[in-house]
């Protein structure tokens, strides 16, 4: 083989192996935005829920914004709480994946996050069927 071959070989290796795993992220992405939008969605006092989850060369995020039909703080905790005991109960969400940072009403008067129930910070899917005793179906 040639030298030229044989960098050939090793480019085309490498557009193939960062293609699968680009493609492997891009379905596990998807995966994660559909089970938390349908788990926040399915609470009643959620006006609406967005997630973006990327999972790119084994690291990754997962932002989110979930909007709230709340006058008062103490309605947006108790939304708040359903939503993350529905993210506790769904089995498609990984324990290591964060919940989101706030909650909000439309017109951002009302703002909660999980520290109004005690957590010590965001905590993760995980963490919160820790907290509430939840295992997933």
């Amino acid at each position: 083989m040639t030298e030229q071959m044989r960098w050939l070989a090793i480019v085309l290796t490498s557009v193939v192996v960062v293609l699968s795993v680009t493609a492997c992220s891009s379905a596990k992405a998807s995966k994660c935005e559909e089970a938390f939008t349908a788990a926040a969605t399915s609470v009643s006092g959620v006006a609406s829920a967005e997630w973006d989850c990327n999972f790119s060369f084994g690291g990754g995020w997962v932002r989110s914004q979930v909007v709230v039909e709340a006058a008062t703080k103490a309605e947006a905790i108790a939304v708040m709480e359903a939503v993350l005991r529905a993210i506790a109960a769904a089995p498609d969400l990984k324990d290591s994946w964060s919940t989101p940072q706030e909650y909000a009403n439309q017109n951002r008067t009302v703002v909660v996050a999980a520290n109004a129930l005690g957590f010590g910070a965001v905590p993760t899917v995980g963490q919160v069927r820790a907290h509430y005793g939840i295992t997933p179906r």
